[in-house]
């Protein structure tokens, strides 16, 4: 299978290896790195123009405005979501405050969206000691963007000047947390962190652990008949352990969830707080399809200039060659700049089909997706999923941006759950309590589990939560 197919309604045609490397590249750039790497390539390349001119991808109709009223006029009986390209700073929808129609509406106040760092220490903070959370503060901001620790805690504990057992305790509440295997020494730490949470949520694989763990240099090396041999399985039986890891975890956790791991801040605010998606609703119909924009640098259309199409016919021989590097150049960056939107727009089309119910509501209606998953579905590479969802965020049409990784987060509906059970609990619950109340929904998670989504809610241990209701209690006698 290619690692990309072609848009709906578009001719596939194979793609050579710079075409695929230049396109990949491209789909793993946010929206502000890709008006970057416009910009810089028209200032490079002469034979490259930027038409102002606005086509539909779809009929190839010349428009002022997206999306366009032939192709999207009608609703659709299915209640698919419209998804269109918009040019950088050209939005349509919430952020501007009306709809696709133009018809002013309440406009949205965008929310910042959370750091990696943030989201961690949220998620321990509760069972951290005071003294500790410097400790966490530094390891976090140590990750580097893969999510991986590069000193070892003796380092670290070094550093700091305390003990190595306080670092040990830190870090592993750090590589507990969610997404699990932050911290790790290496991929492979970081692969058998997260097996040992996918066990605590029921989904073990003996294989697939031992693999890693005891024969890591030879799985990496495909021997899988001598992995076999050693273990006494059969060889189809490695390479299914082999598809579960690369199904269920991830080498580099930081990227895989939050894109930059390390959560640097944009010197330009405004193009910080720039969603690379809009997803909004009609203003005058809640249940109508979703809008979903896109965005493009592109305000216009990517071509080769005219008069260096001509001029070529009239160069010497020596210019000729040059010039006709600059035109093959701006055609592949044409060509790959319309696949990347392409398979953006199929990407964020499926998404929002799979999650409308988590759009318009919330944690709770996540349904369980997967990037293998909607690889199949959109018959393209995973690899090409993870990269274009890694460092890109949506704005949902409550204001909230979220990563695009959100949309993938398996712990989401669970951690609603627990919310909502110690919310109405009549006394304070221990967390075998909660997962008992939890199995009783369809939830099946181990009391590990439960403690963990407790913790990453700011939710405090039934005992503290005891001795809070106590001093409320006291308080108003």
């Amino acid at each position: 299978m290619s690692p990309l197919s072609a848009h709906t309604g578009l001719r596939q045609r194979p793609l050579t290896t710079a075409h695929l490397a230049q396109t990949m590249t491209l789909i793993g750039l946010s929206a502000v790195e890709l008006e970057e790497t416009l910009a810089a390539e028209l200032a490079s390349n002469p034979a490259l123009e930027l038409v102002s001119e606005i086509r539909c991808p779809t009929c190839g109709r010349r428009l002022k405005r997206m999306p366009c009223p032939v192709c999207h006029v009608a609703p659709r009986a299915n209640d698919g979501p419209i998804v269109y390209l918009s040019a950088c700073g050209t939005t349509t929808g919430t952020m501007r405050g009306e709809g696709t129609d133009g018809e002013e509406r309440e406009a949205v106040e965008p929310r910042a969206p959370e750091k990696l760092a943030e989201h961690i220490l949220r998620q321990i903070a509760p069972a951290l000691d005071v003294d500790d959370r410097p400790i966490a503060a530094y390891l976090l901001a140590r990750l580097d963007e893969r999510g991986f620790l590069p000193e070892s805690p003796a380092e670290s504990a070094q550093f700091l000047r305390v003990t190595l057992q306080r670092v040990q305790c830190v870090l592993n509440l750090v590589q507990h947390a969610e997404p699990p295997g932050l911290g790790a020494r290496d991929t492979r730490q970081s692969l058998l962190l997260q097996l040992e949470s996918l066990e605590e949520e029921g989904k073990s694989h003996p294989l697939a652990r031992a693999c890693i763990a005891n024969h890591w240099d030879m799985l990496c090396r495909h021997d899988f008949g001598r992995v076999a041999r050693i273990l006494g399985v059969s060889r189809e039986e490695v390479k299914d352990a082999r598809d579960f890891i690369q199904r269920n975890l991830t080498p580099y956790p930081a990227q895989a969830f939050w894109g930059d791991g390390r959560g640097q801040p944009c010197a330009d605010n405004s193009a910080y707080f720039r969603p690379d998606v809009i997803i909004s609703r009609p203003p005058h119909d809640a249940n109508g399809p979703l809008h979903v924009e896109v965005f493009t640098p592109i305000a216009g259309t990517l071509r080769v200039d005219p008069a260096i199409k001509n001029a070529l016919a009239e160069c010497e021989e020596g210019e000729r060659e040059s010039w006709e590097r600059y035109v093959e150049r701006a055609v592949l960056f044409a060509k790959c700049m319309q696949q990347r939107n392409n398979t953006m727009c199929r990407l964020l089309e499926a998404i929002a089909c799979e999650q409308r119910q988590f759009i318009h509501g919330g944690d709770r209606d996540l349904k369980p997706l997967t990037r293998v998953s909607l690889a199949v579905r959109l018959g393209v590479h995973e690899s090409t999923i993870s990269r274009a969802v890694a460092n890109k965020t949506a704005a949902l049409p409550d204001g909230r941006i979220v990563p695009l990784s959100k949309f993938f987060d398996r712990s989401l509906s669970v951690r609603d759950a627990v919310k909502s059970i110690v919310a109405a609990e009549p006394r304070p619950l221990t967390d075998d309590e909660i997962a008992a109340c939890l199995a009783r929904q369809g939830y099946h998670v181990a009391r590990r589990t439960v403690a963990k989504y407790r913790a990453a809610e700011g939710i405090l241990p039934a005992a503290a939560r005891r001795r809070q209701a106590s001093y409320s209690n006291g308080q108003r006698r």
